[in-house]
């Protein structure tokens, strides 16, 4: 994998790449949490153009980038929802051997992600690899600063202290290829649902893996 020998960071988006955020409780009850909750403050339903209303993280970010009233409201009920399904989150196989490569390799590790930052610290917390995160940036309080815009990105590397170059993003979504790539910062893709190999790729990932035991075995090499 040609990007890694000069990366001397690593950046991980959490869901997906780290763990399955909703393996326990599912996004579309989170969704449906959401929007009941909407309706109650809101005294009407739920009415913004949100393309797949199953998906808890779209209801937010449709709310903030309209700048609706109630965005901070239906983000932090989205926030202690994630907090809830993390307790029983599966770990990506292979996510622990790519922390562990970090290590040996004397890479930083990072976490970015578009969940909140209290949920990504609960569960590297209970797997017992938190003290090996560098920083963890999770979502930004306003939605519109969400990937694929590059915000959490750019605030990872200002805390690091790094350069987007020395840098290395990996995702499992098209929106982590666009926000990496607006910052010159490669991004390993990972394939983990069927489709997303040609997505990823035709994004301009600069690599694309199937696995995260894969990219484990990669950093170890390089």
């Amino acid at each position: 994998m040609a990007v890694l020998p000069s990366a001397r960071h690593v950046l991980l988006d959490f869901d997906g790449p780290v763990c399955n955020v909703f393996s326990g409780l599912p996004a579309a009850a989170v969704a449906e949490q959401l929007l009941r909750l909407y309706e109650e403050k809101a005294g009407a339903p739920f009415a913004l153009p949100v393309a797949n209303r199953n998906d808890p993280l779209e209801i937010v970010r449709q709310a903030g980038e309209l700048d609706d009233p109630l965005a901070s409201v239906l983000d932090d009920a989205l926030t202690e929802a994630e907090v809830r399904a993390v307790a029983s989150s599966q770990v990506t196989p292979g996510a622990l051997s790519v922390v562990n490569a970090c290590r040996r390799t004397g890479r930083a590790v990072s976490a970015v992600s578009n969940n909140s930052r209290a949920s990504v610290s609960a569960f590297l917390a209970r797997q017992g690899v938190k003290q090996w995160f560098t920083t963890i940036v999770g979502r930004p309080a306003d939605a519109k600063l969400m990937k694929p815009n590059p915000f959490p990105l750019l605030q990872a590397l200002a805390h690091l202290g790094w350069e987007a170059a020395e840098a290395v993003m990996v995702g499992d979504s098209v929106t982590d290829v666009q926000a990496a790539n607006s910052v010159g910062m490669p991004c390993v893709g990972l394939a983990n649902k069927p489709g997303k190999r040609v997505a990823l790729a035709e994004a301009g990932a600069a690599a694309v893996i199937d696995s995260m035991g894969e990219l484990a075995d990669a950093l170890s090499a390089s």
